[in-house]
């Protein structure tokens, strides 16, 4: 008896974790949410699924009637040994493929019939109209609403879960030593100790990596440091300053455009918009004078 029992319950585990395979596979579409079009629809199915609340409490409500109905009647024989058949029927009515043979009698079958022509006709139907409007919202305004939710995606993976962050292998120590006091501190006194703890950790890895970064690996910082000298006032017309050189190995450049065409592209800032655009208008007119010059000629 021991074995057959261990042999339905390893049965019946294996079909429950059968069922969690359709979750897997749709947990995978959200690996592509970053894409426009994947991510839109993300935003489409959550917004259909919210709006759609109203039709299920509806739903919800008269299934009750209807099953306390279909109940009652098959009830009024005095046998009451169909209430799963009841259910199944209802459930089969309202995806679609009703069973008329299930009714006891001819009023069941009525109120089947009923129960049909309300989900059919009318609640479907406010189903669907509450999915096409919650569409409309959502792609009427698409580019705004996937960049909101790549965002929020975004500021929920990097924001931290509290003031006190140890990155890793750090939150070990946070895990051990730092969170069993928390119950045990008042507010004040936690954020202390945890100041404590982070300054003992974090001094000694930072000092070596400023260090490193300001003193022992000069030749990799050259030219981050150039670019935040100071230039003399003066010295900006100087084509050295304008197009500086730089001695690093590898030939690496600061620009590969001269300076004088990085300005060209620049706005005017001695002017304003309208002269500016007063000024493109004179140029086009120019353009547009030599251009039919050139086909009178012809």
């Amino acid at each position: 008896a021991d074995e057959d029992t261990a042999a339905q319950f390893k049965l019946e585990s294996f079909q429950v974790l059968s069922c969690i395979a359709p979750l897997i596979w749709m947990r995978l579409i959200t690996v592509f949410d970053g894409f426009k079009y994947i991510g839109t629809m993300q935003i489409c199915v959550a917004r259909m699924l919210r709006e759609s609340g109203i039709f299920f409490v509806l739903l919800a409500i008269v299934g009750i009637g209807f099953a306390q109905s279909m109940y009652a009647i098959d009830a009024a024989d005095g046998h009451t040994d169909r209430a799963n058949l009841i259910i199944n029927n209802l459930i089969q009515g309202l995806l679609g493929s009703p069973d008329f043979s299930g009714a006891s009698n001819a009023w069941a079958l009525w109120i089947y019939y009923f129960w049909n022509v309300f989900t059919t006709i009318l609640l479907l139907n406010i189903l669907i109209s509450l999915f096409s409007s919650a569409y409309d919202d959502v792609t009427d305004d698409a580019s705004a609403h996937f960049l909101a939710f790549f965002a929020g995606k975004t500021v929920s993976m990097i924001r931290a879960p509290d003031k006190y962050v140890y990155p890793a292998p750090f939150n070990l120590i946070e895990t051990f030593f730092v969170a069993p006091f928390e119950w045990l501190m008042s507010k004040k006194r936690y954020a202390k100790y945890n100041r404590i703890v982070m300054t003992t950790v974090f001094l000694i890895p930072l000092i070596v990596i400023a260090l490193v970064e300001s003193q022992l690996d000069v030749r990799a910082s050259l030219i981050i440091r150039n670019l935040y000298d100071h230039v003399d006032e003066g010295e900006e017309e100087d084509p050295k300053n304008q197009d500086p050189e730089t001695d690093h190995e590898d030939g690496m450049e600061i620009s590969r455009v001269p300076f004088k065409e990085l300005v060209k592209e620049f706005p005017n800032s001695y002017q304003s918009m309208e002269s500016s655009i007063l000024a493109e208008i004179n140029a086009l007119k120019h353009q547009i004078a030599e251009l039919s010059e050139k086909l009178d000629k012809k």
